[in-house]
């Protein structure tokens, strides 16, 4: 083992993180080669600085004019060179505390810096990496982004244990994932829970909250060393009072010693900036010192350093220039109202068809979707409105239906559920 991945392993020892680290995620490091011998010579090398493989040309970037001018005046040091391998420290300062801001529940909470990923889906194939190994059981409910098999299943070789996310009921099934629990080997336990849900557009109220909160906790003190990752993608997208507006991280990042709670953002869905490929990972334990952070944000940037090397910068600067201007607020808000609105509608509609049973729509509060449970095969009804009515939707296991609202403009949404209810005895029948 490389003697900096052990240094780091010793200064995670005592902490739930050492005994969940996968075997990579054991032998993981940040090299102090040229990445780290650069950013020495950034600082001391007064005289010529010959460490970096960037051409330069008096002291700044060498760069095409023809690109530069398509960043508006933006200084050429804000967009041409290498970004940090853990990303733009202000960018990770500025994150941080709107995060907090958003989350009250973690004002005073020890965490770490927030680390650029490209990405949340790269953000949660780094933490698969850290702390999956071949074999592992990773417990998902059953309605899950489907890249998950690609990340867990595919690159780590790791097993997923899934539960009905719903009860007959329709509330969140937490008794679902107590059976889960109940039923898993060893003493790690490793969960990834996404909120606002994507397929399904559903949050847990306050209430599901703090009663999965309390489960985690009950078998964090019987001894389970427990992660819990929140894929936070969508975050902040909340339309209904009773629904939780904190991340399930907030709940956790200090509630037991045996717990590790990793909080996946993504820029890309929460500021709009999907093509961006901006995300963070963000880790919080009770107990857990600062410099044993630092030994997680270290083998992050190992997983990063050798993997994309690091993120955009170009990325980077545009983000923390609109998250630090004076209208980013209201900018925030008025997209929040578009998208609010679009919920509103589709609710109001829906109305219509109560009585209808082949489409049923599962329960749905927040985000991006919502999603149908269907009479019949959600596959030949996908295919017959994209053949016969030039729609396009998703199907699930050829039982569900997932709809994204958000990409269609409000006045047209009670004729695309209007036509989905058509199609759909058209095509059963």
């Amino acid at each position: 083992m490389n003697v900096i991945a052990k240094e780091l392993n010793d200064t995670l020892r005592g902490s739930a993180a050492a005994e969940l680290l996968s075997d990579m995620g054991r032998e993981m490091f940040f090299p102090k080669g040229i990445v780290a011998q650069s950013g020495e010579a950034k600082q001391k090398a007064y005289t010529y600085n010959a460490t970096v493989g960037m051409a330069t040309h008096k002291g700044g970037p060498v760069f095409l004019p023809s690109i530069h001018k398509e960043f508006n005046g933006l200084d050429s040091d804000a967009i041409f060179p290498y970004a940090p391998t853990a990303g733009d420290p202000k960018l990770r300062q500025i994150w941080k505390e709107e995060m907090i801001r958003k989350n009250p529940k973690l004002k005073n909470v020890p965490l770490s810096l927030p680390v650029v990923t490209a990405g949340l889906t790269h953000g949660v194939s780094i933490i698969a990496d850290l702390f999956l190994d071949c074999g592992d059981t990773i417990i998902i409910p059953d309605m899950f982004w489907g890249n998950y098999r690609l990340i867990f299943e595919v690159r780590r070789e790791a097993e997923i244990a899934s539960f009905k996310f719903f009860t007959k009921e329709g509330t969140l099934n937490i008794e679902g994932l107590a059976d889960v629990i109940e039923t898993a080997s060893g003493n790690k336990i490793v969960l990834i829970v996404n909120f606002p849900n994507n397929p399904t557009g559903y949050s847990p109220t306050a209430a599901e909250a703090e009663a999965l909160t309390e489960l985690l906790v009950k078998y964090a003190e019987a001894g389970k060393k427990i992660l819990v990752m929140t894929d936070d993608a969508y975050f902040g997208l909340f339309y209904k009072e009773e629904t939780c507006k904190q991340s399930l991280f907030a709940y956790l990042a200090d509630a037991h010693s045996n717990i590790l709670a990793v909080k996946g953002d993504a820029a890309t869905k929460e500021e709009l900036v999907w093509g961006f490929r901006v995300g963070f990972l963000t880790f919080g334990g009770k107990g857990m010192s600062e410099n044993q952070y630092e030994a997680l944000v270290k083998k992050t940037m190992g997983a990063i350093r050798s993997s994309v090397s690091n993120c955009s910068r170009p990325a980077q600067t545009l983000l923390l220039h609109g998250m630090t201007s004076e209208s980013y607020a209201a900018e925030k808000e008025a997209a929040y109202e578009l998208l609010s609105a679009r919920y509103v509608e589709v609710k109001k509609t829906l109305l219509k068809y109560a009585d209808n049973t082949l489409l049923r729509p599962m329960p749905f509060n927040s985000g991006y979707f919502m999603a149908f449970t269907c009479k019949g095969s959600a596959e030949l009804l996908r295919l017959y409105l994209l053949d016969t009515y030039g729609i396009g939707t998703i199907s699930i296991q050829d039982t569900y239906l997932r709809i994204a609202y958000s990409s269609v403009d409000i006045e047209n949404i009670e004729n695309l559920y209007d036509t989905l209810y058509t199609a759909a005895q058209e095509a059963w029948n």
